[in-house]
């Protein structure tokens, strides 16, 4: 039981993550679907998707919130928002990808 909603968890994760729209504008990065996410392309994708977006919300903070609150929220938003991506690409899209990258893998030896 537990097998089959992981499976349909992992349809679900990997469905959304082979979407080219899901990696624009760094399609570059997607792996092949047998290769696996790793660690320092989780890093790369944090850096180049979580630290632009951060920066617009803190450009967003300066206009409209009292400049105390918006350094305060600017502080919390560059450290939360690349952690965040981090996190959602480790814990969640990272072994889903990984798991499907090795099932894959394994097939492809066995049909050698």
């Amino acid at each position: 039981m537990f097998d089959a909603l992981l499976d349909r968890i992992e349809d679900l994760v990997n469905d959304m993550s082979d979407k080219d729209w899901s990696w624009w504008p760094f399609l570059w990065l997607r792996p092949a679907r047998e290769a696996r996410l790793s660690l320092r392309r989780s890093f790369v994708m944090t850096a180049l998707y979580g630290l632009p977006l951060a920066l617009v919300l803190c450009v967003g903070f300066r206009l409209t919130m009292p400049r105390a609150h918006a350094e305060q929220a600017a502080l919390v938003a560059l450290v939360s928002v690349p952690l965040a991506f981090l996190f959602h690409l480790s814990v969640v899209i990272g072994p889903m990808w990984n798991r499907r990258a090795e099932r894959l893998a394994r097939r492809r030896t066995l049909r050698s």
